[in-house]
Protein backbone atom coordinates (compact mmCIF):
# COMPACT_ATOMS: atom_id res chain seq x y z
CA UNK A 1 0.00 0.00 0.00
CA UNK A 2 1.49 3.51 -0.92
CA UNK A 3 1.56 5.67 2.11
CA UNK A 4 -0.09 9.41 1.40
CA UNK A 5 2.60 12.53 1.98
CA UNK A 6 0.53 13.12 5.06
CA UNK A 7 1.02 9.45 6.42
CA UNK A 8 4.58 9.98 5.35
CA UNK A 9 4.83 13.30 7.62
CA UNK A 10 2.76 11.79 10.31
CA UNK A 11 5.33 8.68 10.49
CA UNK A 12 8.52 11.34 10.21
CA UNK A 13 7.16 13.30 12.85
CA UNK A 14 6.76 9.85 14.91
CA UNK A 15 10.09 9.21 14.59
CA UNK A 16 11.36 12.18 15.11
CA UNK A 17 9.89 12.33 18.78
CA UNK A 18 11.31 8.79 19.45
CA UNK A 19 14.58 9.91 18.64
CA UNK A 20 14.12 12.80 21.30
CA UNK A 21 12.44 10.67 23.47
CA UNK A 22 15.46 8.52 23.99
CA UNK A 23 17.32 10.87 23.95
CA UNK A 24 15.98 12.21 27.35
CA UNK A 25 17.49 10.02 29.98
CA UNK A 26 20.78 10.36 28.20
CA UNK A 27 20.71 13.24 28.28
CA UNK A 28 20.19 13.78 32.10
CA UNK A 29 23.72 11.04 31.84
CA UNK A 30 26.04 13.08 30.05
CA UNK A 31 25.12 16.01 31.86
CA UNK A 32 26.74 14.64 35.26
CA UNK A 33 29.78 15.30 32.81
CA UNK A 34 29.35 17.37 30.38
CA UNK A 35 28.51 21.04 31.42
CA UNK A 36 25.07 22.08 29.48
CA UNK A 37 26.40 24.72 27.34
CA UNK A 38 29.56 22.67 26.73
CA UNK A 39 27.09 19.58 25.44
CA UNK A 40 25.42 21.97 23.26
CA UNK A 41 28.63 23.37 21.55
CA UNK A 42 29.41 19.95 20.54
CA UNK A 43 26.26 18.67 18.91
CA UNK A 44 26.41 22.08 16.35
CA UNK A 45 29.86 21.68 16.05
CA UNK A 46 29.69 17.74 14.91
CA UNK A 47 26.45 18.11 13.43
CA UNK A 48 27.36 20.92 11.30
CA UNK A 49 30.83 19.90 10.44
CA UNK A 50 28.83 16.67 9.09
CA UNK A 51 26.37 18.31 7.44
CA UNK A 52 28.65 21.43 6.07
CA UNK A 53 30.11 18.28 3.86
CA UNK A 54 26.24 17.15 2.36
CA UNK A 55 25.76 21.02 1.64
CA UNK A 56 29.01 21.55 -0.18
CA UNK A 57 27.98 18.52 -2.15
CA UNK A 58 24.77 19.10 -2.77
CA UNK A 59 23.54 22.42 -2.34
CA UNK A 60 26.02 24.86 -1.94
CA UNK A 61 25.70 26.20 -5.89
CA UNK A 62 21.60 25.96 -6.01
CA UNK A 63 21.47 27.48 -2.43
CA UNK A 64 24.31 29.93 -1.76
CA UNK A 65 23.96 32.23 1.24
CA UNK A 66 23.63 35.46 -1.11
CA UNK A 67 20.66 33.18 -3.17
CA UNK A 68 18.35 33.14 -0.54
CA UNK A 69 15.74 36.29 -0.34
CA UNK A 70 15.86 38.31 2.60
CA UNK A 71 12.66 37.25 4.21
CA UNK A 72 13.60 33.52 3.92
CA UNK A 73 16.80 34.48 5.41
CA UNK A 74 15.04 35.95 8.65
CA UNK A 75 12.85 33.22 9.29
CA UNK A 76 15.75 30.61 8.69
CA UNK A 77 17.30 32.91 11.12
CA UNK A 78 14.75 32.77 13.35
CA UNK A 79 14.08 29.35 13.39
CA UNK A 80 17.48 28.38 14.42
CA UNK A 81 17.49 30.80 16.86
CA UNK A 82 14.91 29.87 19.03
CA UNK A 83 14.21 25.91 17.51
CA UNK A 84 18.18 24.75 17.95
CA UNK A 85 19.95 28.18 20.54
CA UNK A 86 17.58 28.69 22.64
CA UNK A 87 15.47 25.66 23.27
CA UNK A 88 18.23 23.62 23.74
CA UNK A 89 19.93 25.88 25.57
CA UNK A 90 17.24 26.04 28.09
CA UNK A 91 16.72 22.38 28.11
CA UNK A 92 20.10 21.17 29.09
CA UNK A 93 20.22 24.00 32.01
CA UNK A 94 16.99 22.83 32.85
CA UNK A 95 17.51 19.15 32.59
CA UNK A 96 21.16 19.60 34.47
CA UNK A 97 18.60 21.16 37.60
CA UNK A 98 15.07 19.22 37.24
CA UNK A 99 13.96 15.44 36.73
CA UNK A 100 13.79 13.64 33.51
CA UNK A 101 9.71 13.05 33.83
CA UNK A 102 9.42 16.91 35.08
CA UNK A 103 10.92 18.11 31.93
CA UNK A 104 9.28 15.92 29.15
CA UNK A 105 5.92 16.68 30.58
CA UNK A 106 6.15 20.32 30.53
CA UNK A 107 7.50 20.02 27.12
CA UNK A 108 4.27 18.24 25.77
CA UNK A 109 2.48 21.26 26.91
CA UNK A 110 3.92 23.10 23.97
CA UNK A 111 0.93 22.11 21.85
CA UNK A 112 -0.76 24.61 24.30
CA UNK A 113 1.82 27.03 23.11
CA UNK A 114 1.53 26.03 18.99
CA UNK A 115 -2.85 26.16 19.81
CA UNK A 116 -2.78 29.66 21.40
CA UNK A 117 0.25 31.04 19.00
CA UNK A 118 -1.58 29.58 15.55
CA UNK A 119 -5.09 31.90 16.98
CA UNK A 120 -2.49 34.75 17.06
CA UNK A 121 -0.73 34.41 13.77
CA UNK A 122 -2.58 32.04 12.01
CA UNK A 123 -6.32 33.41 13.04
CA UNK A 124 -7.56 30.16 13.68
CA UNK A 125 -10.57 30.14 15.28
CA UNK A 126 -11.36 28.06 18.84
CA UNK A 127 -13.70 26.93 20.06
CA UNK A 128 -14.99 27.39 23.97
CA UNK A 129 -13.92 23.86 24.76
CA UNK A 130 -10.60 24.21 23.28
CA UNK A 131 -10.08 27.65 25.37
CA UNK A 132 -10.88 25.47 28.15
CA UNK A 133 -8.86 22.71 27.33
CA UNK A 134 -5.84 25.12 27.03
CA UNK A 135 -6.49 26.79 30.88
CA UNK A 136 -6.61 22.65 32.47
CA UNK A 137 -3.45 21.88 30.61
CA UNK A 138 -1.71 25.36 31.48
CA UNK A 139 -3.21 24.73 35.16
CA UNK A 140 -1.70 21.06 35.09
CA UNK A 141 1.69 22.44 33.85
CA UNK A 142 1.78 25.24 36.96
CA UNK A 143 0.94 22.01 39.16
CA UNK A 144 4.38 20.36 38.25
CA UNK A 145 6.33 23.54 37.64
CA UNK A 146 5.42 24.56 41.22
CA UNK A 147 5.64 20.73 42.99
CA UNK A 148 9.85 21.37 44.38
CA UNK A 149 7.64 24.49 46.09
CA UNK A 150 5.61 21.79 48.63
CA UNK A 151 8.89 19.84 48.78
CA UNK A 152 6.31 17.42 47.19
CA UNK A 153 8.88 16.20 44.49
CA UNK A 154 12.30 15.41 43.51
CA UNK A 155 12.53 18.71 40.27
CA UNK A 156 13.71 22.14 40.41
CA UNK A 157 11.63 24.96 40.76
CA UNK A 158 13.86 26.83 38.41
CA UNK A 159 14.58 24.11 36.47
CA UNK A 160 10.88 23.57 35.98
CA UNK A 161 10.84 27.08 34.99
CA UNK A 162 14.04 27.28 32.27
CA UNK A 163 12.00 23.92 30.79
CA UNK A 164 9.30 25.74 30.27
CA UNK A 165 10.66 28.55 28.31
CA UNK A 166 13.10 25.72 26.09
CA UNK A 167 9.28 24.64 25.35
CA UNK A 168 7.51 28.18 24.30
CA UNK A 169 10.94 28.62 22.22
CA UNK A 170 10.22 25.30 20.29
CA UNK A 171 6.64 26.76 19.71
CA UNK A 172 7.94 29.53 18.17
CA UNK A 173 10.16 28.20 16.05
CA UNK A 174 7.68 25.76 14.34
CA UNK A 175 5.96 28.62 13.02
CA UNK A 176 9.50 30.25 11.68
CA UNK A 177 10.02 26.68 10.07
CA UNK A 178 6.74 25.80 8.55
CA UNK A 179 7.51 29.20 6.64
CA UNK A 180 10.76 27.77 4.85
CA UNK A 181 10.38 24.10 5.00
CA UNK A 182 8.17 24.02 1.73
CA UNK A 183 11.05 26.15 -0.09
CA UNK A 184 14.22 24.74 0.88
CA UNK A 185 15.35 20.91 1.42
CA UNK A 186 14.45 19.70 5.31
CA UNK A 187 18.53 18.79 5.83
CA UNK A 188 19.17 21.98 4.45
CA UNK A 189 17.58 23.69 6.91
CA UNK A 190 18.60 21.41 9.73
CA UNK A 191 22.45 22.52 8.67
CA UNK A 192 21.52 26.13 8.52
CA UNK A 193 20.08 25.95 12.45
CA UNK A 194 23.03 24.10 13.92
CA UNK A 195 25.45 26.75 11.89
CA UNK A 196 23.50 29.46 13.44
CA UNK A 197 23.34 28.29 17.09
CA UNK A 198 26.82 27.18 16.78
CA UNK A 199 27.70 30.93 16.39
CA UNK A 200 25.29 31.64 19.87
CA UNK A 201 26.46 28.97 21.73
CA UNK A 202 30.24 29.94 21.57
CA UNK A 203 31.18 32.75 23.70
CA UNK A 204 29.16 30.56 26.23
CA UNK A 205 31.14 27.53 25.76
CA UNK A 206 34.26 29.49 25.87
CA UNK A 207 33.21 30.98 29.29
CA UNK A 208 31.94 27.77 30.20
CA UNK A 209 35.45 25.82 29.84
CA UNK A 210 37.18 28.89 31.96
CA UNK A 211 35.00 27.56 34.93
CA UNK A 212 34.91 24.12 34.26
CA UNK A 213 38.10 22.97 31.94
CA UNK A 214 38.84 19.49 33.60
CA UNK A 215 35.24 17.59 32.07
CA UNK A 216 36.81 17.23 28.79
CA UNK A 217 39.17 14.51 31.24
CA UNK A 218 36.65 12.63 32.40
CA UNK A 219 34.72 11.43 29.27
CA UNK A 220 34.18 7.60 29.21
CA UNK A 221 33.61 5.50 26.31
CA UNK A 222 30.27 5.70 27.39
CA UNK A 223 30.26 9.51 27.03
CA UNK A 224 31.45 8.87 23.95
CA UNK A 225 28.79 7.09 22.65
CA UNK A 226 25.70 9.31 24.20
CA UNK A 227 27.21 12.47 22.16
CA UNK A 228 27.00 10.29 19.05
CA UNK A 229 23.78 9.83 19.24
CA UNK A 230 23.18 13.05 19.91
CA UNK A 231 24.52 14.38 17.24
CA UNK A 232 24.07 11.84 14.95
CA UNK A 233 19.90 10.94 16.14
CA UNK A 234 18.81 13.72 18.27
CA UNK A 235 20.57 16.68 16.02
CA UNK A 236 20.87 15.28 12.46
CA UNK A 237 17.71 12.62 12.25
CA UNK A 238 15.16 14.10 14.09
CA UNK A 239 15.74 17.52 13.34
CA UNK A 240 15.30 16.54 9.70
CA UNK A 241 12.91 14.20 10.32
CA UNK A 242 11.22 16.96 12.15
CA UNK A 243 11.31 19.80 9.27
CA UNK A 244 10.24 17.28 6.67
CA UNK A 245 7.13 16.73 8.59
CA UNK A 246 6.42 20.05 8.69
CA UNK A 247 6.13 20.08 4.48
CA UNK A 248 2.78 18.37 5.49
CA UNK A 249 1.60 18.55 8.64
CA UNK A 250 -0.16 22.26 10.23
CA UNK A 251 2.28 23.64 13.63
CA UNK A 252 -0.70 22.34 15.77
CA UNK A 253 -1.02 19.11 14.13
CA UNK A 254 3.34 18.79 14.38
CA UNK A 255 2.77 19.33 17.85
CA UNK A 256 0.41 16.57 18.95
CA UNK A 257 2.55 13.49 18.10
CA UNK A 258 5.02 15.28 20.87
CA UNK A 259 3.55 13.13 23.45
CA UNK A 260 4.68 10.13 21.94
CA UNK A 261 8.30 11.39 22.71
CA UNK A 262 7.34 12.38 26.35
CA UNK A 263 5.97 8.87 26.70
CA UNK A 264 9.10 7.10 25.82
CA UNK A 265 11.41 9.33 28.18
CA UNK A 266 9.10 9.33 31.28
CA UNK A 267 8.70 5.74 30.76
CA UNK A 268 13.02 4.83 30.11
CA UNK A 269 13.74 7.18 33.06
CA UNK A 270 11.66 5.41 35.92
CA UNK A 271 12.97 2.22 34.37
CA UNK A 272 16.66 3.24 34.36
CA UNK A 273 17.14 6.76 36.40
CA UNK A 274 15.07 5.12 39.07
CA UNK A 275 12.68 8.47 39.28
CA UNK A 276 9.81 8.27 41.94
CA UNK A 277 6.47 10.16 40.45
CA UNK A 278 4.85 11.84 43.26
CA UNK A 279 1.30 12.89 43.53
CA UNK A 280 1.60 16.19 42.42
CA UNK A 281 3.28 15.35 39.42
CA UNK A 282 0.12 12.67 38.83
CA UNK A 283 -2.22 15.22 39.25
CA UNK A 284 -0.82 17.87 37.00
CA UNK A 285 -0.27 14.87 34.07
CA UNK A 286 -4.20 14.38 34.57
CA UNK A 287 -4.99 17.79 34.19
CA UNK A 288 -2.23 18.03 31.25
CA UNK A 289 -3.55 15.16 29.20
CA UNK A 290 -7.38 15.98 29.81
CA UNK A 291 -6.85 19.45 28.82
CA UNK A 292 -4.41 18.51 25.42
CA UNK A 293 -7.49 16.14 24.87
CA UNK A 294 -10.24 18.90 24.78
CA UNK A 295 -7.90 21.18 22.98
CA UNK A 296 -6.85 19.20 20.31
CA UNK A 297 -9.36 16.61 19.80
CA UNK A 298 -12.23 19.44 19.33
CA UNK A 299 -9.64 21.54 17.31
CA UNK A 300 -11.01 20.84 13.91
CA UNK A 301 -7.32 19.86 12.06
CA UNK A 302 -6.58 17.17 15.11
CA UNK A 303 -5.17 14.00 13.14
CA UNK A 304 -8.24 11.96 13.96
CA UNK A 305 -10.64 14.45 12.95
CA UNK A 306 -8.48 14.26 9.65
CA UNK A 307 -8.49 10.36 9.49
CA UNK A 308 -12.23 10.37 9.97
CA UNK A 309 -12.77 13.05 7.31
CA UNK A 310 -10.57 10.92 4.62
CA UNK A 311 -11.97 7.40 6.11
CA UNK A 312 -15.09 9.19 5.09
CA UNK A 313 -14.52 10.24 1.97
CA UNK A 314 -13.37 6.52 0.89
CA UNK A 315 -16.77 5.22 2.10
Amino acid sequence: MKLSNWQKAIGAGLLAQTIWGIAGPLVKIILYTVPPFSLLFLRCLFASLVLFGVYETKWSKKFSFSSIPFQDKKDIFWAGFYGVFLNIALYFWAQELTTVSDAWIISSSGTIFVVALSYLFLKERLSRTVYAGIGLAFLGTLVIIGTPLLKAGTGSLLGNVLMLGATLAASISTFYTKKVVSKYPPLLLTFFFFLISLIFISPFFLWEFTQFPLWISQLTFQSYLIIAYLVAGSSIGAYFLYNKSLVSLSPSIASTIAYSGAVISIGLSILFLNERLSIFFIIGTILIIVGLFLAEFRHPNHPIRKLKKRLAARS
